[in-house]
């Protein structure tokens, strides 16, 4: 029996979704010149020299120019159809029929070999055509795939290393102290240097802005409230500062300037306001920027909890033992009555965040003892506002004359006669003396004063609505420490606010009443607590 014939195998043959390539004719062939411009350029790069090497191409080959397609501050190494300029051509139904894509230089169009293959695919699926001037390459013959795909790695590889060089640049420029042109914080400015190059100096109305910010943070002001009052005194946001002074430094009209953002946000300001370089550059002090940032962590704690609607003694009653402030608690209680009806009873409480510190504390119990211990205390001692002062070591001083001197030394050349030649050579060295004293000045720390005022705190709460006078405490650092002991005893005393030495030297009577850290005056066994109450802490009891 002969063994059966094998049958033959049928394979389903496997086609490619590859559009076909449609080739590329002369007939109704209509130029499209491409210009590209990055944010750094040289003249061989410039959109003149573009245009009169895709015009010279046209005209020489006789193809007529449909459009000139122009798209500057583009970086090389976004995609050909999300360019602005160009998106509109590279489609089915572009403004106007065009078949010849012109450029100057092949990395005009193009720095990535996927983009590159994909743009010669779309073309030679329509009947398109790349020409490339300086590289000599015309897509419509076999060749130009294979040196398109060989020059744009090399494009590739040479934006790679243009990156490498521009951040070692920047680095380089950062270590020696020096502005490289990017951008800066807010409160800062470039100052140019006689002998070229820039560096960061203070910006006068930006660090105006941060220092009542932060007044008003200090004060208890939410980021929405400081928003609110940037945007009702149409202050520019820090974008658009940096663009204003941009243009100041190329001596346009600031009217002119278009604005990005009308308004501030949140999360940028509350970014802004606890940057470390506000501190190095010495707008704020350290202690100034931890107590903004406190506050601003007590803001979010508060509205994450839902109770950030402040009352009259919110952040001004403090833990003794951690120095936090203490949290407002309601409870309501309904009771029924013997002839059925209910009422209802609100309670209000103060407790330590962490609940370790003790119980909770009744309102009516401690709010009372807080008014009537600042009074027994400050009452009579006068007021003084607290000013900041940031430090300084006139270097926007000493970079302004430098920058005059080398003006003035410029003009030396131009002098017609010696008269003038000496003139300019005594206000020379008129100015360098200037800069020799100002180097020998002694930096200034900067910190904080007090400024004597004619009224007494009875004087100054007299006037005050009880929400101005808890803004005001907040403001200078003022704090009521209390706290209810398991026992029942009282801890309280009114905390002293930072430099309160020279803010309040009338105190010298309670000196033996502060406390070892030299912070709080312990006031609880003089105090009346039968207003509220309360039982006095017993005789000999621990105060501190």
């Amino acid at each position: 029996m002969s063994a059966p014939t094998p049958r033959k195998r049928r394979l389903k043959k496997q086609t490619s979704n590859r559009p076909p390539v449609v080739p590329f004719t002369p007939d109704n062939d209509a130029a499209l010149c491409y210009l590209r411009q990055s944010h750094f350029s040289d003249e061989s790069t410039s959109t003149e020299v573009q245009t009169r090497d895709t015009h010279r191409w046209a005209s020489a080959y006789d193809v007529p120019i449909t459009e000139t397609v122009e798209d500057l501050h583009v970086s090389g190494d976004l995609e050909p159809y999300k360019r602005d300029g160009l998106k509109v051509w590279l489609s089915d139904a572009p403004p106007k029929p065009w078949k010849t894509l012109v450029v100057s230089k092949l990395d005009r169009l193009v720095r990535n070999v996927m983009d590159a293959l994909a743009l010669l695919e779309w073309l030679r699926a329509r009947g398109k055509r790349l020409v490339s001037i300086a590289e000599g390459i015309d897509s419509s013959n076999s060749m130009s795939e294979f040196m398109i795909t060989l020059i744009a790695a090399f494009a590739r590889m040479e934006r790679e290393r243009m990156r490498e060089r521009f951040r070692d640049s920047k680095a380089a420029l950062k270590e020696a102290g020096r502005w490289a042109g990017e951008g800066h914080i807010y409160g800062t400015m470039p100052v140019e240097l006689p002998k070229g190059g820039w560096i960061l100096g203070l910006d006068p109305y930006a660090v105006k802005i941060l220092h009542t910010l932060s007044k008003m943070a200090r004060a208890g002001k939410s980021l929405t409230e400081m928003c609110d009052w940037l945007t009702e005194n149409k202050v520019v946001t820090p974008r658009d500062r940096q663009l204003q002074l941009g243009a100041e430094r190329r001596g346009e009209d600031l009217t002119t300037v278009e604005l990005k953002e009308k308004t501030w946000r949140l999360t940028s300001l509350r970014r802004l306001l606890v940057d470390p370089a506000l501190v190095d550059f010495g707008i704020f002090e350290p202690a100034e920027q931890a107590d903004i940032s406190a506050r601003l962590e007590e803001k979010a704690r508060r509205k994450a909890r839902g109770s950030n609607q402040p009352y009259q003694f919110s952040g001004v009653l403090v833990c003794p033992e951690c120095l936090e402030p203490l949290w407002h608690r309601i409870a309501t209680n309904t009771r029924t009555r013997k002839d059925g009806s209910k009422s209802e009873y609100v309670y209000r409480y103060w407790r330590c965040p962490s609940r370790k510190h003790g119980p909770s504390m009744r309102a009516e119990e401690i709010e009372p003892l807080a008014e009537q211990a600042f009074y027994r205390i400050f009452a009579m001692v006068p007021v003084r506002e607290r000013i900041v002062l940031p430090p300084t070591n006139h270097a926007n001083d000493i970079a302004k004359l430098e920058r005059e001197h080398g003006k003035l030394m410029s003009g030396i050349a131009r002098a017609k006669s010696p008269e003038a030649r000496r003139q300019i050579m005594d206000d020379g060295d008129k100015i360098l003396a200037d800069i020799d004293m100002l180097r020998a000045l002694p930096a200034d720390p900067g910190g904080v004063q007090w400024v004597p005022t004619d009224r007494t705190w009875q004087q100054e709460l007299a006037v005050m609505t009880p929400e101005d006078r808890r803004l005001r405490w907040l403001e200078l650092g003022f704090a009521f420490a209390v706290q209810k002991r398991p026992d029942g005893t009282w801890s309280a005393g009114w905390r002293l606010p930072d430099g309160w030495q020279e803010a309040m030297p009338e105190l010298a009577e309670w000196r033996d009443r502060i406390g070892t850290t030299g912070e709080t005056v312990e006031v609880t066994d003089l105090l009346d607590w039968t207003r509220v109450g309360l039982t006095e802490p017993k005789h000999g009891q621990d105060q501190s």
